[in-house]
C-alpha cells in the first residue's frame, strides 16, 4: 500500500484530536502539535534504513501484524516470549508489567505513596501528560527547547503525536539519596509509541533516574520515537541510566539532547540489551563552565541488527569535560557503527572518546568514526578504538581451569563488560548478567 504525505498528514491530525480528547490536554499543547504536523511535510528525513515511503507506512498502519490483539493474562503472550521471561527468572509482577497488563501490587502502591511525601520535599516524578495540567508553566519552558520540529520528518511526527513519558523536577538543593526507578510508575508510557521526558535539576541537586526494563517490553509498535529533555543546571549531580531490551521487529530512533550547567555533573548510561531492528541515536550534550558529561553505551548486537550510535558534546564553558564510550559484543550479522564528536569550543577544555568491540562470528560488523574538533589551542582532545575476537590463549586458560567452552566464554565476554556497569544496582545486573549469558550461549 503505497500512502501520500497529505494522507500522513490526515492521519496525524486524527491522532492530535484524538490525544487531545483522551489526555484533556490544554490548548497550547495541541497548538504545539498541530504547529509539528505542519513542519512534517517539508522537514528533511535522512534514516540510513527507513526511507521516507517506510516511515508514511508505518504512520498508516503503526502496529505489528501478529501479536495477540489484546493481552489478558501471561497465557496470552507469545510463546518464545514467555519462555524466555522464564528463563531470564523474571518475577510474575514484572512480566505482567512487561506485557503490558495492569500491575495492582502493594509494592506499586506503596512506590507511588512514597513519591508522594518526596513531592512536599521538591522532587516531582509524574507522567508527561498529568504534568501538562498540574505544571503548565514549568513544562513549557522546558517543551521542546533543544529540539525544532523543522529539524526532521522524525522530530516533527514525535511532537505532533507524543504520547506516554516522563517528568522529573529536582527542587534546589534537594538531593535524593535512592535510585529512582520508573517501573511501575511508568507501565503504561514505556509502552507508548513516542513517549516525551523532560528531566529538570535545578542548582546543587543529586538523583540517579533509572529508566526502562531489563526484560524484552512486548510493544505492539514497529516504529518507537522517545524524545529526553534534560536541563541540568549549577552544581548538580545527575545520573541517567536507560536499559533497553525491544523485540526483533522495532525500529527505535531515541533522541536525548541536555544542556550541562557551570560545575554540574551529567552522567548518562545505555544498556542495550536488545536494540531491536534497528536503533539509530545521535545524542547532543551543551556544556557550561567546569561542567562534565559522561556518555556510556552497552551494545549487545545480535541477528541481522543494524546499531548507528553518534553522540556530540559541545564543551562551550572554560574547563568544560566529556567522555563518550563504548563497549559492544556484536555477533551473528549484526552491524554496529558509533560516530562520536567532541567539539571544544572553550579554553581549558578536555574530551575523550574510547569505542571497544569484541566480534563474536565471521558475520559481526563493527565501524567507529571518531570525531575531534578545536576551536581553542589549549584542548586536550584524545580517541582510542579496539576491535578484535576473544583470543583462543584466553578460552583455553580458562577451559583448562575446568570452565565448558560456553562458560569461558560468557565469562570474558561479562569481563568486557563490567566496567560500565559500576553504576548500576545488583538487582539489575543479576538480570543484566543473565542476559548476556543467554545471548552468548544462542538462548536469546
Amino acid at each position: 500500500m503505497t500512502i501520500t504525505v497529505q494522507e500522513a498528514k490526515e492521519i496525524i491530525a486524527q491522532e492530535i484530536e484524538n490525544l487531545a480528547e483522551r489526555n484533556r490536554e490544554p490548548e497550547w499543547m495541541t497548538r504545539i502539535r498541530y504547529k509539528a504536523l505542519e513542519a512534517f511535510e517539508n522537514a528533511p528525513h535522512s534514516d540510513p534504513v527507513i526511507s521516507e515511503e517506510e516511515l508514511l507506512h508505518f504512520i498508516a498502519k503503526p502496529e505489528i501484524e501478529g501479536l495477540p490483539e489484546k493481552v489478558e493474562s501471561l497465557d496470552d503472550l507469545p510463546p518464545e516470549m514467555k519462555a524466555l521471561l522464564d528463563r531470564l527468572g523474571i518475577s510474575e509482577v514484572e512480566q505482567k508489567y512487561i506485557a503490558g497488563l495492569a500491575v495492582q501490587t502493594d509494592t506499586g502502591i506503596i512506590y507511588n505513596e512514597f513519591l508522594k511525601e518526596w513531592e512536599k520535599k521538591g522532587l516531582i516524578v509524574l507522567p508527561m501528560e498529568e504534568a501538562v495540567k498540574r505544571y503548565p508553566d514549568i513544562v513549557k519552558r522546558h517543551f521542546l527547547q533543544m529540539f525544532s520540529v523543522n529539524e526532521s520528518k522524525m522530530a516533527a511526527y514525535h511532537t505532533a503525536v507524543w504520547n506516554g513519558g516522563i517528568f522529573l523536577y529536582v527542587k534546589e538543593g534537594l538531593k535524593v539519596p535512592f535510585p529512582l526507578h520508573l517501573f511501575f510508575l511508568i507501565q503504561e508510557s514505556a509502552l507508548a509509541q513516542a513517549p516525551h521526558i523532560i528531566i529538570i535539576a535545578e542548582p546543587n541537586t543529586e538523583f540517579h533516574l533509572i529508566e526502562g526494563c531489563t526484560a524484552p517490553v512486548l510493544v505492539r509498535h514497529s516504529l518507537h520515537l522517545d524524545m529526553t529533555e534534560a536541563y541540568i543546571h549549577e552544581g548538580a549531580r545527575a545520573q541517567l541510566t536507560v536499559l533497553q531490551n525491544w523485540p526483533e521487529y522495532v525500529h527505535t530512533r531515541p533522541m536525548t539532547r541536555a544542556r550541562v550547567g557551570k560545575n554540574a555533573r551529567f552522567i548518562n548510561t545505555t544498556v542495550g540489551l536488545g536494540t531491536g531492528r534497528s536503533n539509530i541515536a545521535n545524542p547532543k550534550y551543551w556544556v557550561e563552565e567546569n561542567g562534565y558529561v559522561e556518555l556510556n553505551g552497552i551494545i549487545l548486537g545480535q541477528k541481522d541488527w543494524y546499531v548507528d550510535l553518534g553522540g556530540e558534546m559541545y564543551l562551550r564553558g572554560r574547563g568544560a569535560a566529556g567522555i563518550n564510550a563504548s563497549k559492544s559484543v556484536i555477533m551473528d550479522e549484526a552491524t554496529v557503527i558509533t560516530r562520536g564528536v567532541i567539539r571544544a569550543e572553550a579554553p581549558k577544555t578536555k574530551g575523550h572518546i574510547s569505542c571497544d568491540a569484541l566480534l563474536m562470528s565471521d558475520g559481526a560488523t563493527m565501524e567507529t568514526y571518531p570525531g575531534l574538533v578545536s576551536k581553542v589551542d589549549d584542548a586536550e582532545l584524545s580517541h582510542e578504538a579496539a576491535i578484535g575476537k576473544i583470543r583462543e590463549e584466553e578460552l583455553f586458560y580458562l577451559m583448562s581451569r575446568g570452565l565448558s567452552e560456553e562458560k569461558a566464554t560468557q565469562l570474558i565476554v561479562k569481563g568486557f563488560l563490567e566496567p560500565m556497569l559500576r553504576d548500576i544496582p545488583m538487582e539489575f545486573l543479576v538480570e543484566i548478567r543473565r542476559i548476556i549469558e543467554l545471548a552468548v550461549s544462542g538462548g536469546m
